[in-house]
């Protein structure tokens, strides 16, 4: 059972940190600026947006998406990560789901507000991110193109990637319904996502393994990344297939059991391998929630149970981490990134923090906390537990 106590007192800090964490020109933080993500990172910024607008505060969420359309890039799409004062602080490839993430919580703000004037005001911008998303559609499968992606790991998701696939598509989904309320072009959008959707679906199902894949490279190798991956669930989160196709539940499956921590439990983000690291390999609240959503909308309370319950566990002063490893992982990544040189600046300011916080001195290496991903996460997750399992 969850402890419902708990939860709400850690809903409560999450929609503090949130506001304290929103600048007064309305872009997110990441994380307070002590910590290593003092920046607004429009993919994180945009999921800030769908958890305010969960908790019914809707004028700071407009607040952050104009914040995000004043920035926006003049080919149409939005800086990777901009500085407090709107700055362009992007030191990452294109990461074109940010203009999914966009638009999808646009469409979303627009459906809780119904306010045609902000719509109309900003469908210039709008059109703008749609059209850089069209232009970067892979014309032979119908897919979305993008060199770096929710991982930020070009290595694998430069190419036909899945996450970036699945908020496109739900993106160009949601503002159909909007573009036709507005009086804008909505056949031209459902045709997108339709055509989005049937390439997701014919081309990036593995029939062997049973999951969806994580990218095909089209480039520079011509391969497939079939490896599983947390991220994989976006095509049901974002509403592009439903919790209940098989599909999707094979997919969760799958995840569940290559991907669920079997040491210090939570979801991580993907496989351990050498070469790949972020502090430490292990578990992410973030990504754990994600999938917290798929048994809540299956109606499977047991496991959804199970999810929360660990989310809640791992908070410390109801605050959660960006993630969390072993004191061991934890200093063999500090040992190999600084054998290779790798040690820059918001990476010492990281590993700093790990080490004096509590609880390293229990054998556990803490990332970043407080950081904005998933207390957003906690918000949407928390209110659609409630939604689905409380009696009115």
């Amino acid at each position: 059972m969850v402890n419902i106590k708990k939860a709400e007192k850690i809903y409560r800090e999450s929609v503090s940190i949130l506001k304290q964490l929103q600048l007064a020109n309305g872009g997110f933080l990441a994380s307070f600026p002590d910590k290593r993500y003092p920046y607004v990172y429009i993919r994180d910024h945009a999921i800030c947006v769908l958890a305010f607008m969960s908790a019914g505060l809707l004028e700071e969420s407009k607040a952050a998406l104009e914040f995000a359309f004043k920035h926006q890039k003049e080919d149409g799409s939005f800086p990777q990560r901009l500085d407090s004062k709107g700055k362009d602080a992007s030191y990452k490839p294109l990461q074109i789901d940010g203009n999914g993430l966009i638009l999808f919580s646009a469409a979303r703000f627009y459906k809780s507000t119904r306010d045609k004037k902000f719509v109309l005001k900003y469908w210039k911008n709008i059109s703008k991110a749609i059209e850089f998303i069209v232009k970067n559609i892979d014309t032979e499968k119908n897919l979305v193109y993008t060199i770096n992606s929710i991982h930020e790991y070009p290595a694998i998701e430069n190419g036909l990637e899945i996450w970036s696939n699945a908020v496109c598509c739900a993106a160009m989904m949601e503002l159909t319904s909007v573009a036709k309320s507005v009086g804008k072009g909505s056949v031209r959008l459902d045709k997108i996502s339709s055509k989005i959707k049937s390439g997701i679906l014919k081309y990036m199902w593995d029939s062997q393994e049973k999951i969806f894949i994580k990218t095909i490279r089209v480039k520079e190798t011509s391969s497939i990344v079939g490896e599983i991956d947390a991220s994989n669930y976006a095509l049901a989160d974002f509403n592009v297939v439903k919790d209940t196709n098989s599909k999707i539940k094979s997919t969760v499956k799958a995840i569940e059991e290559q991907l669920w921590d079997k040491k210090l439990g939570g979801i991580c983000r993907y496989l351990k391998y050498i070469g790949r690291n972020n502090g430490g390999h292990g578990p992410w609240p973030h990504f754990t929630l994600m999938l917290c959503r798929h048994f809540i909308k299956t109606k499977n309370k047991k496991k959804a149970d199970k999810y929360l319950s660990w989310v809640m566990k791992i908070s410390y002063k109801s605050q959660l981490p960006e993630h969390l490893a072993s004191k061991k992982e934890f200093e063999e990544y500090v040992k190999d990134f600084r054998d290779a040189g790798l040690l820059r600046e918001d990476r010492l300011v990281m590993i700093k923090n790990v080490r004096k916080h509590e609880m390293f001195k229990r054998g556990l290496a803490y990332s970043v906390i407080p950081l904005a991903w998933p207390h957003a996460e906690f918000i949407r997750t928390w209110n659609l537990y409630k939604k689905t399992f409380f009696k009115a």
